[in-house]
């Protein structure tokens, strides 16, 4: 589990809730920072998206990797309605929960969107050059550059 999500709850595109240790157990986990008026921030949202659909696809169920939106929108309902338009089925950190803000601060995301860190650094090299690589493919350069 992920401890510096431990505790918390997490909600879904749906509006579920589901508990952050539960759903996160034994997986990778990137924490993605992005809003819905932020135009860099929607286009990347639908090659992640394209690139966690065909990953989680090709694993072993449960699939060892999880998305975590944390969202710089500017209401929950922006939130909810960007994640049910361009998001995959991945989790989020809940709108009014206050940690959004402090999670921003501890990764310092607050100042670009998007941004994707994963929180296991020892798997950071294979995660990272297969999306890379996916993106590359995608868009004919590397959003690192």
């Amino acid at each position: 589990m992920v401890d510096i999500l431990g505790g918390r709850h997490l909600v879904t595109r749906k509006g579920a809730a589901v508990e952050a240790e539960a759903a996160l157990q034994n997986k990778v986990v990137a924490l993605y920072f992005a809003a819905a008026r932020c135009g860099p921030s929607r286009d990347f949202t639908q090659l992640l998206c394209d690139f966690y659909t065909a990953l989680v696809a090709e694993a072993r169920r449960p699939a060892p990797f999880e998305v975590v939106f944390v969202s710089a929108d500017d209401s929950s309902q922006e939130m909810l309605n960007f994640m049910r338009e361009l998001h995959g089925t991945w989790l989020a950190l809940p709108f009014h929960d206050p940690y959004r803000h402090s999670l921003s601060q501890l990764i310092r995301a607050a100042t670009f969107s998007p941004c994707l860190h994963f929180l296991f650094q020892a798997i950071w090299w294979k995660q990272s050059n297969c999306l890379q690589n996916h993106l590359k493919a995608s868009l004919g350069r590397s959003w690192w550059n």
